[in-house]
């Protein structure tokens, strides 16, 4: 069994979306792949561009969690608690941690921003190793933005 990445979201997809005609057509989504990860000083302090659009499956208590974790500013980070505390749960923190685990759409519902108490990365649904290229990633933008 192929496990690339490609068939790895195919597989997910199609359990999540059994009746969805999945296409994968990198011409159709240059553009959105182009207007995530093309960063400017800009695109990170005023939103002035109209949101992207995501549709999401999950519990009430999971989208609001991951409503929260859109709140996170760009290279920023939250704890577990902190993050229960943000959507007025304070003693949820296992619930949070397990509704971020959950996140469908790792990058855009930025669960890598949380990291535990102790200030340890912690784990991450989709590796470690992303976990911290996404977060060198998102310093570098900042950095790259300062100078």
């Amino acid at each position: 069994m192929d496990e690339s990445p490609k068939h790895i979201t195919e597989r997910y997809l199609r359990a999540e979306w059994p009746e969805a005609d999945l296409m994968f057509d990198l011409g159709k989504t240059r553009e959105v792949c182009d207007r995530i990860f093309t960063l400017t000083t800009q695109t990170l302090t005023a939103k002035k561009e109209r949101p992207l659009a995501i549709h999401v499956k999950g519990t009430n208590f999971q989208i609001q969690v991951w409503r929260a974790l859109l709140r996170i500013p760009f290279g920023g980070y939250i704890t577990y608690k902190g993050l229960a505390e943000s959507i007025d749960q304070p003693t949820a923190a296992r619930a949070v941690g397990t509704a971020v685990g959950r996140n469908p759409v790792g990058y855009l519902i930025p669960c890598h921003r949380v990291i535990r108490a102790s200030g340890e990365f912690g784990g991450y649904r989709w590796g470690a190793d992303k976990k911290w290229a996404i977060a060198g990633w998102e310093a570098g933008q900042l950095n790259k933005d300062r100078t």
